[in-house]
């Protein structure tokens, strides 16, 4: 197994992997956007331009079999401290083929965002968890935080 950073030229298919995520949880294809990989890909590009992101790729055979990408987390609300002291780097996006889990992929994967994200300042790395993955993130040090939803 090798692992790489992304190239813009990997946008299409770490999109379909974030598609294949949403679908995962049982998203209804309806749901999607019609242009949901070009909206995903546009993002990515976002990213690398604004937010100093990293993407990073596990390939098997020359193919991508797992990604994950990371960034500088946008704040919905004013910031008033230094990002010195509170800066928020935000992992999304781990996706690993169902037919190669289970083999340490995206550990390696999330280790290597959370290096990303120390080498350009962050102060804590932030991800959303699903049941599956909730293990493999405690174990890399994460810790569950509260955050309150109220269905409108």
């Amino acid at each position: 197994m090798d692992f790489r950073t992304a190239s813009e030229a990997d946008d299409t298919v770490v999109a379909r992997h974030y598609l294949s995520i949403w679908e995962s949880y049982g998203t209804p294809r309806e749901h999607f956007y019609e242009d949901a990989e070009a909206r995903v890909v546009a993002f990515l590009r976002q990213g690398r331009e604004s937010w100093k992101s990293g993407v990073f790729l596990a390939i098997e055979d020359g193919r991508a079999v797992g990604s994950a990408a990371c960034q500088i987390q946008i704040a919905p609300y004013a910031e008033v401290i230094k990002p010195a002291h509170r800066q928020f780097g935000y992992i999304w996006s781990v996706y690993v083929d169902p037919a190669f889990r289970q083999r340490g992929i995206a550990r390696q994967l999330v280790e290597r965002c959370v290096a990303h994200l120390r080498s350009i300042g962050c102060t804590k790395a932030v991800l959303h968890s699903s049941d599956a993955g909730e293990q493999l993130y405690t174990s890399l040090g994460f810790e569950r935080a509260k955050e309150m939803r109220l269905p409108l």
